[in-house]
């Protein structure tokens, strides 16, 4: 009985010392990103399709059992593009022709930093599941960069042609905006010694839009 008992004891103790030893964690994640903006608005506002970018993140969490932790961290949500380029030339009268050439190229890039909370089931068990939310502070900025040339040629039709007018522009444009507001999401993990591997995807919400990050993340837990 006495050898039961300070078997528990050494048992209890070492458990303990584990949970303290594997309070804090560390992890990485990348994935790829939402843009939450449609075909259709990307059509409307930039005149084609916008690419689907990766995104990465870092947390630092700290958990007070094996059910609650506090996170801390940052998302780079990546750079969305796009590109569109169009040359040829229209008649402007029966002697005169236009031609033109414009190419130009959008991104958008957001990135967020992160403080909430990671509720799950037990994370000292082989598999765990849990839901995360928190408060962001977030940026995100539009870039364009582009260039405009027309010309107006004169020609008889045979072997004269003459350049009446010709008109070329570097267009660059950007826009910052940033603000505060929730984030959201779920997570399905896989415990392997101080290590895990999880699957996860994250919602952040950004004035109007909600972009979303899914994502692989491996954690160290010490």
């Amino acid at each position: 009985m006495k050898r039961f008992i300070l078997s528990s004891v050494i048992a209890l103790s070492a458990s303990n010392t584990m949970a303290m030893e594997n309070s804090f964690y560390l992890k990485s994640s990348y994935g790829k990103v939402d843009t939450d903006i449609s075909s259709q608005e990307a059509q409307e506002l930039f005149g084609t399709k916008l690419s689907d970018p990766n995104g990465w993140s870092f947390t630092l969490g700290y958990r007070f059992n094996n059910f609650l932790a506090i996170e801390g961290g940052y998302a780079d949500l990546g750079e969305a593009e796009a590109k569109d380029s169009q040359s040829g030339f229209m008649p402007y009268n029966d002697y005169e022709t236009v031609y033109y050439d414009y190419s130009y190229k959008s991104k958008i890039s957001a990135q967020t930093k992160m403080l909430g909370v990671f509720l799950s089931t037990d994370t000292n068990k082989p598999f765990y599941a849990g839901l995360r939310a928190g408060y962001q502070s977030w940026d995100a900025e539009i870039e364009l960069t582009g260039k405009v040339s027309e010309s107006l040629v004169w020609s008889n039709g045979y072997d004269q042609t003459v350049e009446l007018y010709s008109y070329q522009e570097d267009l660059s444009y950007s826009d910052d905006t940033d603000g505060s507001d929730l984030y959201y999401g779920v997570s399905a993990g896989w415990n392997y010694n101080n290590w895990s591997l999880s699957l996860e995807h994250t919602i952040f919400e950004m004035d109007e839009q909600k972009p979303s990050l899914s994502s692989l993340g491996l954690t160290y837990n010490f």
